[in-house]
């Protein structure tokens, strides 16, 4: 299923899929970037929140978060693997982080996404 088509260069149409057009949250009214994000960001309403939380393995740590993806990400700063590094030729930055990695090529190697 399509939701929209835009008008593009020379009489062409862009369809983009339903699930990457934004859509806005009845709760809260956020606009969300893509529909398929929207179960995600609803659990940030739910009333039982904790028992949606994943909780960090390791003692005495008390971090928990509500996406798995975030989880696995701290995970990785008690483990020290910096599995995320730059592609670009020459440079040797590493981090645990993929977001860190897609902030460093934007900002020193001119990355768009």
């Amino acid at each position: 299923m399509y939701a929209s088509s835009l008008p593009c260069i020379a009489g062409l149409v862009l369809i983009i899929p339903s699930s990457q057009t934004p859509v806005d949250c009845h709760v809260c009214h956020k606009t969300i970037g893509r529909k398929a994000d929207l179960p995600r960001h609803m659990r940030t309403h739910d009333g039982n929140k904790e028992a949606l939380m994943h909780a960090c393995p390791f003692t005495d740590c008390d971090y928990k978060t509500l996406q798995k993806s975030n989880m696995q990400t701290h995970i990785r700063t008690h483990t020290r693997e910096r599995s995320k590094t730059c592609p670009h030729p020459g440079c040797a930055f590493a981090t645990t982080d993929p977001g860190s990695l897609t902030r460093h090529r934007k900002q020193l190697h001119g990355y768009e996404p």
